[in-house]
């Protein structure tokens, strides 16, 4: 007969950090729906990140490309005539 051993039926540690910043309300919803979902918060929050699905952003297109290019012009036309109406 086989001795019993609690080692083999110890989950293993779970030392490893992961550290995510968000505002208070995003922490609270992120609460209240591991509550809801009657899981600890760790636990739920581990399950989403390994399982959990994540909505991409589309890629820029042309035209926005193209609007930007045009911003960071004006941004720096206006940065060289403020630079000409500078009181010394």
């Amino acid at each position: 007969m086989k001795k019993y051993n609690k080692k083999e039926d110890k989950k293993p540690n779970k030392t490893a950090f992961i550290k995510v910043r968000c505002t208070a309300e995003e922490k609270e919803r992120i609460r209240s729906r591991a509550t809801n979902a009657g899981r600890k918060y760790s636990d739920y929050c581990r399950e989403m990140l390994l399982g959990g699905s994540v909505t991409a952003v589309p890629p820029i297109g042309d035209n926005e490309k193209e609007a930007l290019a045009i911003l960071r012009q004006t941004a720096l036309f206006y940065a060289h005539i403020s630079n000409l109406i500078k009181v010394k």
